[in-house]
C-alpha cells in the first residue's frame, strides 16, 4: 500500500496555513514527509511558521504572502507555485462576518465572497487541472457544518460554506474518475482565531468546540475515502437533525434563536 507521500507527491499547498485548522493541517502533512508551501497574509507569521515546520519535521517550506480577498493575489500564488508539482491542495483561508446582513458593509461582504468562494474555486480549478494531467493528486476543501443548514446572522458566511460543500461533493465524482481525490471537511465550532473573533459564547449552545488538531486529523484521514467528513458525534447529529428530522422552517428558527442567544446584542 502506498504511503501518503507516495500517493500525493512531494508538495502540499495550504492557504491560511499559519493559524487554526490550516496550521494544524500543515503540521500533520509535514509530519508525513510532505514539503509545504504556505500562503497567508502576514509575512512575519509565515516566516516564523516556515522555520518551525522545517526545524520540527525536516521538510522544505516555501512561503507566499498573499491576500486572497484580492483578485490579483490569486495569480501571485499560481505564479509562485508553477515550478513545483503540487500534489495536494488545501484552501483553509476564510473570513467570517456576522450580524444583520444589511448592517454589514457591502465591501466586507464582497471581500468574503472573494476569499471564501472565488479564490477557492480559482485555485482548485488550477491545481486540480494539473493533477488531472498527471492522473493523481488530492484536494481537501474546508466547509463548515454551517454550510449544511440555515444560519441567520451568518448569512453570507453560511452561504459561502454551502457553496464549498456543494462544489466539493460534486467535484468529488468528477475528479475520482480522473485519479484525483476530493474531500470536503465540514468542522463544527473549532478553537481558532476566527472563532475567537466572533465573540460567540459556546457555553450558551448545545455544541462544544474542538481542537484544530482533531479537526485536521479527520480531514487528512478522510481524504480519498469520503466525499464529506464532519468531525465529532455532536456535529454529525446537528447536521442530521437540521437536514433529516426537522422542517426547514424549524431549522431556520432553531438557528436564529441560537444565534440570538450567543451574539453580542449590538450585532442583532
Amino acid at each position: 500500500m502506498m504511503n501518503f507521500k507516495d500517493e500525493y507527491g512531494a508538495w502540499a499547498l495550504i492557504t491560511g496555513g499559519t493559524s487554526g485548522i490550516g496550521e494544524a493541517i500543515a503540521n500533520q502533512l509535514a509530519a508525513k514527509g510532505l514539503n509545504i508551501m504556505l500562503v497567508a497574509r502576514r509575512l512575519p507569521l509565515l516566516e516564523e511558521k516556515a522555520k518551525e515546520i522545517e526545524a520540527t519535521y525536516n521538510v522544505l517550506v516555501k512561503i507566499v504572502q498573499a491576500d486572497l480577498s484580492k483578485q490579483e493575489d490569486i495569480a501571485k500564488v499560481i505564479a509562485a507555485s508553477n515550478h513545483l508539482e503540487i500534489g495536494l491542495f488545501v484552501p483553509c483561508a476564510a473570513v467570517e462576518n456576522h450580524g444583520v446582513t444589511t448592517s454589514i458593509s457591502l465591501e466586507k461582504e464582497l471581500a468574503l465572497i472573494q476569499l471564501n468562494i472565488t479564490s477557492v474555486f480559482a485555485l482548485t480549478h488550477h491545481f486540480a487541472g494539473k493533477m488531472v494531467e498527471r492522473g493523481t493528486g488530492g484536494v481537501l476543501l474546508v466547509s463548515s457544518i454551517i454550510g449544511h443548514m440555515p444560519n441567520p446572522y451568518l448569512s453570507n458566511y453560511a452561504g459561502s460554506k454551502a457553496y464549498i460543500l456543494n462544489f466539493g461533493t460534486s467535484l468529488h465524482w468528477e475528479m475520482k474518475k480522473k485519479g484525483v481525490a476530493v474531500t470536503v471537511l465540514s468542522p463544527g465550532p473549532t478553537e481558532t482565531p476566527m472563532m475567537a473573533n466572533t465573540g460567540i459564547d459556546m457555553s450558551k449552545t448545545p455544541m462544544s468546540s474542538q481542537k484544530p488538531e482533531v479537526v485536521a486529523t479527520y480531514g487528512i484521514e478522510a481524504l480519498g475515502k469520503k466525499a464529506v467528513v464532519i468531525p465529532g458525534f455532536k456535529n454529525n447529529m446537528m447536521v442530521f437533525m437540521a437536514n433529516r428530522v426537522i422542517s426547514t422552517s424549524s431549522a431556520i428558527k432553531m438557528g436564529g434563536e441560537m444565534m440570538e442567544k450567543v451574539l453580542d446584542p449590538k450585532f442583532l
